[in-house]
């Protein structure tokens, strides 16, 4: 891991969104006069796109799995290409960062988890993909630094790369190995936690930059505040306080959902499908690509930008050949389609364009915002989080005004904070945190973190089935409790583990997780997972002389790291966790 004393002369942040991506950076010698001059490129963005400080989450390969493009570029190629029946054999893979959240929820993420292109028929590695598009971040970085006569050496970039906080173990080192496959050198590579970036960043922020009526009254000592960022996929909730250092401390471990901007998406989605059918949907899907990508990509700026009380009608540009192809296939008029729908009072076709009612506008929204709602309320009834009378809402889906109004009125007491422009605030908070990791000085353990250990058996507390001779196997031994307070970089050490066996050359020590609300009895409990084993060699000693093994947990920083020390000669081994090969135990 990047540390603050590694020789670096630039940041550059990587900001994968569900469904926009972007970069930015700042030269170490201007942070230190003016933070906030963070440098966002633009990108070439279609006419009917108002966002273009970021890109489309959407990669295309060719046939042989070879890098086409990215982004808009990927998005207009493969448009192209399909409208000439010549996008058979290339793979057009759109809002890839969600598959790894859906995988962790119903799998187990490894190095061989596959991707599904547009067509549901054909797969990429999920490593293959993601490697891709950080590559294709690394090289605009490395082009911008010529072109701009920035006179930066790669080897004194420190690269910072987003992940959502809820994100497992697991996921975190997935991206970190796609960063290296990338070419981004492991030791000068850092992940930051999207809320906490964006924290960062708000915390910099003079009123000027917060929309009007929401500005606060700075950032005092003492205050707690709920960081609410709602992405394209994902969102993260945590709650953080000021300290009097001006850092930030977690007060709750981070949490979240699937609530995001992808969620209303898929609401509009079904909402079209239950009228013309699936069947329809999907060829048109398949078949007029580029014009199934416009019309998605004109709901998300009427998703970003609709203010439903200021409107009669919401209205929407329908791509000219939908309604002729769902006429050519059903035999019938599109607007029969819509008449003869349970919509038919709540959706008009009129020439090219489609009004939907505010009613029914709002209720694409309905889903996401019940799943924040509850899970805010939820986190702020949490006795850590008392007194916390403070909303700060980031991330894309943020600058919905639906979502605003939703919020500001289910939590009328509360001051709501939104920044100008919410969708960057995670991507330049990313800068920030590259250049002075320490800034988030305290963490909430997500998990019970521990070894697997032997006790003296007793059959009033342990399982027949664990008895091994006198003793118990398995023990799940806690070094350090779910939701303990962890200061970054701070220690926390188990043992001394003995031996007695004067021939034994080495100690196996294997480590475990668990995110159970329970303490777990035994590594074999559901919810514990295998992290590693710690290896740690055993010096010859004298007879008679015992020899023990310390392990030390290094916690509070974005990731991970465990190292024993043995008492001989105080040798220390550190282990690296490969989470991408490790097998759940339950």
């Amino acid at each position: 891991m990047a540390t603050s004393s590694d020789f670096y002369s630039l940041v550059c942040a990587i900001d994968f969104g569900t469904t926009f991506s972007g970069y930015a950076y700042l030269p170490k010698v201007e942070y230190q006069y003016d933070p906030l001059n963070i440098s966002v490129p633009n990108w070439d963005a279609p006419s009917s796109v108002q966002i273009s400080y970021k890109t489309p989450t959407t990669l295309l390969l060719d046939k042989d799995k070879n890098f086409v493009a990215f982004g808009y570029e990927a998005e207009n190629t493969y448009a192209e290409l399909a409208e000439d029946e010549e996008n058979e054999d290339y793979y057009y893979i759109r809002r890839f960062k969600m598959r790894l959240y859906d995988t962790l929820k119903k799998e187990r993420l490894t190095k061989d988890t596959m991707i599904k292109d547009i067509t549901e028929k054909k797969e990429v590695k999920a490593m293959e993909v993601f490697k891709h598009a950080i590559k294709y971040f690394r090289d605009l970085m490395l082009n911008t630094i010529d072109k701009k006569g920035l006179g930066v050496k790669e080897e004194n970039i420190r690269w910072v790369l987003t992940v959502p906080a809820i994100w497992s173990d697991p996921a975190k080192q997935f991206m970190t190995e796609a960063a290296v496959q990338a070419g981004i050198r492991r030791i000068k590579l850092i992940l930051a936690l999207e809320p906490e970036a964006a924290s960062i960043f708000c915390n910099r922020l003079p009123l000027s930059k917060f929309e009007e009526g929401n500005g606060l009254v700075g950032f005092k000592e003492g205050q707690k505040y709920l960081v609410l960022d709602a992405g394209g996929g994902t969102v993260d909730i945590t709650v953080h306080e000021v300290t009097e250092d001006r850092t930030l401390k977690e007060l709750e471990t981070a949490s979240g959902g699937d609530w995001g901007g992808t969620c209303v998406d898929n609401c509009f989605r079904d909402t079209l499908t239950d009228v013309i059918s699936k069947e329809v949907m999907e060829k048109f899907r398949l078949k007029h690509t580029g014009e199934y990508i416009e019309f998605f990509r004109d709901f998300e700026m009427k998703k970003r930008t609709t203010n439903i009380e200021k409107q009669t009608r919401v209205t929407m540009r329908m791509p000219g050949t939908l309604p002729e192809f769902y006429e050519e296939l059903k035999n019938k008029p599109f607007k029969e389609a819509i008449q003869e729908s349970r919509y038919s009072k709540s959706m008009k076709w009129e020439g090219d364009k489609l009004r939907i009612t505010p009613a029914l506008f709002e209720q694409f929204f309905s889903s996401a915002c019940t799943g924040i709602y509850n899970h805010v309320l939820d986190l702020l009834g949490k006795p850590k989080v008392k007194d916390t009378e403070t909303i700060l809402m980031v991330g894309g889906f943020s600058e919905s005004p639906i979502l605003q109004a939703y919020i500001k009125n289910k939590f009328p007491g509360f001051r709501i904070v939104i920044p100008n422009e919410p969708g960057l605030a995670v991507l330049k908070g990313a800068v920030l945190f590259g250049h002075d990791p320490c800034l988030i000085s305290e963490r909430i353990a997500k998990y019970w973190y521990g070894t697997a250990s032997f006790q003296e058996f007793n059959p009033k507390i342990h399982k027949k089935e664990k008895q091994k001779g006198h003793l118990c196997e398995d023990i799940f031994d806690v070094c350090v409790p779910k939701g303990t307070t962890l200061k970054v970089h701070e220690k926390k050490t188990k043992g001394p583990y003995e031996t007695n066996r004067e021939a034994q050359e080495i100690m196996d020590l294997d480590i475990y997780a668990s995110e159970s609300e329970k303490q777990p009895m035994y590594v074999t409990d559901e919810g514990c997972r295998f992290l590693g084993t710690l290896i740690v060699e055993l010096p010859k000693v004298k007879k008679g002389q015992k020899r023990s093994v310390s392990v030390n947990f290094t916690f509070g920083g974005t990731e991970l790291y465990v190292e024993a020390t043995n008492n001989i000669n105080k040798d220390v081994t550190r282990v690296s966790f490969d989470f991408l090969g490790a097998k759940n135990t339950d």
